[in-house]
């Protein structure tokens, strides 16, 4: 997948399932979601979910430090590339530049836990250069989207604490691109 078609499912749907068990999956393939985030899980389901993701549309992000069964290297993205997968997450930089070599999509991660954290991983990102950034907590975008777009070039994607639909205009009207959330309700539009 390249970027800009990325960027095309972006559009489709605010709001990406943040998937964290096999219901999790069941639920996000029957959703509105366009993007579908696998935070946990194993390396073994990973090609059937894929299939059936990409049969609806759908594009599938792995987040190779949290998914069990794969190595944390270059050997790893390379089997989840040949898995199917569109995108990577993580928060380690040599899996950015892994993941860009097997010409995935890569978000890196940038948890901002203080100031000092938001100085250190705003140098790693802009060293590492992913096509993404996830801030998290998600929640607190809007407060800090300003400094953001001045030491970063994004675009950006929130995750964490988001669980209402004004949470993720809010979110959004501050200018990320796209929410991920793990609230059932988020994956699909209100007049369902």
């Amino acid at each position: 997948m390249h970027k800009q078609e990325f960027l095309h499912l972006v559009q489709k749907y605010p709001v990406a399932a943040a998937i964290k068990s096999p219901e999790d999956q069941k639920k996000a393939l029957a959703s509105d979601a366009a993007l579908l985030f696998m935070l946990k899980g194993d390396a073994f389901s990973i090609g059937d979910f894929v299939t059936r993701a990409h049969e609806l549309g759908k594009g599938i992000v792995v987040h190779i430090d949290l998914v069990n069964g794969i190595g944390k290297d270059r050997a790893g993205i390379q089997y989840l590339h040949q898995q199917g997968i569109d995108a990577i997450i993580t928060s380690r930089s040599h899996l950015i530049a892994a993941g860009r070599a097997e010409n995935l999509i890569t978000i890196q991660r940038l948890l901002l836990l203080d100031h000092s954290a938001l100085e250190t991983g705003v140098k790693t990102i802009a060293r590492a250069q992913p096509d993404l950034v996830e801030v998290l907590p998600g929640i607190i975008f809007p407060d800090i989207a300003q400094q953001l777009r001045h030491l970063l070039p994004g675009p950006f994607i929130a995750g964490g604490f988001i669980r209402t639909f004004a949470d993720v205009k809010r979110i959004h009207t501050a200018g990320a691109i796209l929410c991920s959330s793990s609230t059932y309700e988020l994956w699909n539009r209100i007049d369902h």
